[in-house]
């Protein structure tokens, strides 16, 4: 099992840096606080970001044709809905907080600062962004390197919950995918030992994501001050701003599940299974 994840990691941590049943309505509040926050552009760009990870995570494994890869990622992109992801996270933020912290965090992103912090996150989800940041990430680790802003990151990361989100959810995409292969190869491994060959790679796992998160916190906020981001860090160390970041980074680690869930199906399709 292999220890490395190449873009995968980079594209869930940018969902999860920053979905229970359907509702049939929602409040106006939970729309109004996915709106304003980066999570319409997350929910909007999530079909991009599920078909490069998937496809990414596959050829990784190095045992699926880079076709074969292309194709089931396209499958899974196209079975993935925004419009549902969206619907799911303000259906969440309802049901998970009482409508005076749904309110305080509106008027957090209704502030200047809040809507820069929102402009400069929501920038950060789209395509075009991805390949900024890879090309930037030596030059960005220099610039900063023994600064307020390196200093800064630790307090930031544990606020927004970026690095342990991003490992949880990669984790648990790479069991969904192992698990696949292993349907697909029908080799009859059982669920015990890909978890436990999953898990034994959990700390190198981290290492990559903190880095990956690190470098993506200096791009993102590379235009706020110092005391710009303290004030940022105070929202989200908040009760309504640690609230607001636990519940919108489960929603998205259950709806980037969901897909990749399908991906078994197809794999057996595609290469066969019990050969």
């Amino acid at each position: 099992m292999p220890s490395k994840i190449p873009r995968i990691t980079s594209l869930i941590l940018i969902l999860t840096a920053m979905l229970y049943p359907l509702a049939a309505s929602a409040s106006a509040l939970g729309e109004a606080v996915v709106r304003l926050s980066p999570l319409n552009e997350i929910s909007r760009h999530s079909p991009d970001m599920m078909r490069q990870g998937i496809r990414d995570g596959l050829v990784a494994t190095g045992q699926v044709d880079p076709f074969i890869a292309e194709t089931i990622a396209n499958f899974s992109s196209r079975a993935f809905s925004a419009e549902r992801m969206r619907v799911r996270l303000v259906t969440d933020l309802d049901h998970g907080m009482d409508q005076s912290a749904l309110r305080e965090v509106e008027q957090w992103y209704q502030s200047p600062l809040g809507e820069r912090i929102a402009a400069a996150e929501s920038e950060a989800v789209a395509p075009a962004a991805w390949e900024s940041l890879d090309a930037r990430r030596g030059e960005l680790r220099e610039q900063y390197q023994g600064t307020d802003r390196q200093h800064l990151f630790s307090r930031y990361n544990d606020a927004s919950r970026a690095t342990e989100s991003a490992v949880d959810t990669a984790v648990a995409v790479q069991l969904s995918l192992a698990r696949a292969m292993s349907a697909a190869r029908g080799d009859g491994t059982s669920d015990e030992s890909l978890e436990a060959a999953v898990l034994a790679h959990r700390d190198s796992i981290e290492q990559q994501v903190r880095a990956q998160v690190y470098t993506a916190y200096l791009h993102i906020y590379e235009d706020f001050s110092i005391e710009e981001l303290n004030r940022y860090l105070t929202f989200l160390e908040s009760p309504q701003g640690r609230d607001f970041t636990a519940i919108a980074g489960d929603s998205i680690h259950d709806a980037v599940l969901e897909p990749v869930a399908a991906v078994g199906a197809q794999l057996v399709r595609w290469t066969g299974s019990g050969r």
